[in-house]
């Protein structure tokens, strides 16, 4: 676009010209020693400016020889997208402490999150309303000689961000802040996270927050739903233990204090820090901040994750609510990442009904049959437990039982006479393409490779992914549809009026107040 001060006028040629771009063209061109009131001969002038209207001119009818005559003769080249290596931004800074450094210098921004490896599984129910607080209080609670509200206007002050979680597998905290903040946030997180205080009233605040969310845990369809398909799908584990409203209240700083223990001691870290930093310095930042990183073990060894087990009881199982738009999610055991079949897999569910409105089940169920907005299908991602396979849905209630006979024949459809070689061949494109979105910017890079890192994929992995996906043929998709989408072995949740399906039975009813895990 030309700069709004420019100034455009017809030369003889007809060849619309920027006044600005020729006065910049005649300051390049003229001598360095012409007087101010020097003048060039008009019929110079004249010649001149109709000389570079008629070689604009020719350029431009050039270039309009090379134009394709329509959109549709617009040639593109093939996409060939190879994703970042986390070799070129990976760097050990101790025994034991890895990361990812991504510098990004156009904008003054840094994020830094931090993984420690370690497991927190509560040993006894009567823990797990503690437990869940641990991670928000490291945090909100203050520490170090720093108060919860003198924290909290420390870096509302700088625009800065600290959080802090911990998980079944792993323990994180995460700054992001203006570059040259960064230092100082080091410092804080530090000062706060290994010395923390367990604020009394911010546990008071956190608490109530949670027996909300006790209270409102079933106030829609879908969170039922969601309760359901754990509770017919899983055997009882301590990692799905559920608290309820009596044991939040009761919670005490000292019991939260208790099962921080050991929080943040792991002597495996992965880092990944992004934005505008200078690696060189970073590196010798971040040997400091580490070595200065103290925290003790827990006292007591904490019980380790147990894998979820299935229950492999097939059926349909309904909850009754008095709703006009069944949820219907139905879900098959599949594999634990890295498995041979997970690509393959993954293929066969965009097809199915992973690729919107290229799929098979939105065209059918959606595009022809107006039963349901939305539609789909897609396998579980997991490196550590065993996923599922699912195929979800809403649709009236009166259209259930129609809506799953159609779903089921496209199933069986696919997996007997396979995939069209357009419809694999958009599968494994959109796929590929996906891949970019991945690393869209510094921070996604970084925290991707650190993540990669904790679950133990391979360096290679997103050069893989490509590798693999285009290797699936139409026998596999046939045979991963047959294995993992199989009605048979599916369990089927509906939340739904139990007295309007009768067209669906036999079905099992799951009162709602037996949904949660407490053994």
């Amino acid at each position: 676009m030309a700069n709004r001060h420019s100034r455009f006028f017809y030369g003889a040629a007809g060849v619309c010209v920027s006044s600005l771009a020729i006065a910049l063209g005649a300051c390049a061109s003229a001598p360095a020693t012409q007087k101010a009131d020097e003048t060039v001969p008009v019929e110079s002038a004249v010649a001149t400016d109709v000389a570079k209207a008629e070689t604009v001119e020719t350029v431009e009818v050039s270039a309009k020889e090379k134009l394709p005559g329509s959109y549709k003769d617009v040639q593109f080249p093939e996409f060939q997208y190879v994703a970042p290596h986390p070799k070129d931004y990976r760097v050990e800074i101790a025994s034991g402490i890895v990361g990812y450094i991504v510098s990004d210098r156009s904008l003054p921004l840094v994020d830094f999150t931090v993984y420690f490896d370690e497991s927190d599984v509560p040993s006894s129910l009567k823990d797990e309303a503690a437990s869940s607080m641990v991670g928000s209080m490291l945090r909100r609670g203050g520490g170090g000689g720093i108060t919860p509200h003198a924290l909290d206007d420390s870096l509302e002050f700088i625009s800065a961000g600290l959080s802090s979680s911990v998980g079944t597998f792993s323990s994180m905290f995460d700054i992001n802040c203006l570059s040259k903040d960064f230092p100082g946030m080091m410092n804080m997180a530090r000062q706060v996270l290994t010395a923390p205080a367990f604020d009394g009233e911010q546990l008071e605040i956190i608490k109530a927050n949670y027996v909300t969310a006790y209270d409102r845990r079933y106030d829609t369809p879908a969170k039922v739903l969601s309760a359901l398909k754990s509770k017919v799908n899983y055997a009882p584990n301590a990692r799905l233990w559920d608290a309820n409203a009596e044991e939040y209240k009761a919670v005490t700083p000292a019991d939260v204090k208790r099962l921080a223990e050991g929080v943040y001691s792991s002597k495996k870290i992965i880092f990944a820090l992004s934005g505008d930093v200078d690696k060189d310095s970073a590196i010798v930042a971040l040997k400091e901040f580490f070595a200065n990183w103290k925290v003790d073990s827990a006292k007591v060894a904490r019980p380790k994750p147990e894998p979820l087990t299935f229950l492999n009881k097939p059926g349909i199982y309904v909850v009754d609510k008095d709703i006009t738009q069944a949820n219907i999610s139905m879900n098959q055991p599949f594999v634990k990442r890295p498995h041979a079949d997970y690509y393959p897999a993954a293929v066969a569910s965009f097809i199915l009904g992973g690729g919107s409105f290229t799929s098979r089940l939105m065209n059918r169920v959606r595009s022809d049959e107006g039963l349901a907005y939305s539609v789909y299908s897609s396998v579980g991602n997991d490196y550590r437990d065993t996923a599922m396979t699912t195929i979800a849905l809403q649709t009236k209630v009166e259209s259930v039982d129609f809506a799953m006979k159609l779903i089921f024949e496209e199933v069986e459809k696919l997996a007997k006479e396979g995939p069209t070689e357009e419809e694999l061949a958009q599968a494994k494109k959109s796929l590929i393409e996906s891949l970019p979105s991945l690393f869209d910017s510094p921070s996604s890079t970084a925290i991707i490779f650190a993540k990669g890192e904790l679950l133990g994929k391979s360096f290679d992995h997103y050069l893989d992914y490509v590798k693999e996906i285009n290797a699936v043929t139409p026998e596999q998709v046939k045979a991963m549809v047959a294995k993992y989408f199989d009605r048979s072995k599916m369990t089927v949740s509906i939340v739904a009026p139990v007295a309007k399906l009768e067209s669906i039975k036999p079905f099992t009813v799951v009162p709602l107040d037996s949904l949660e895990f407490r053994n």
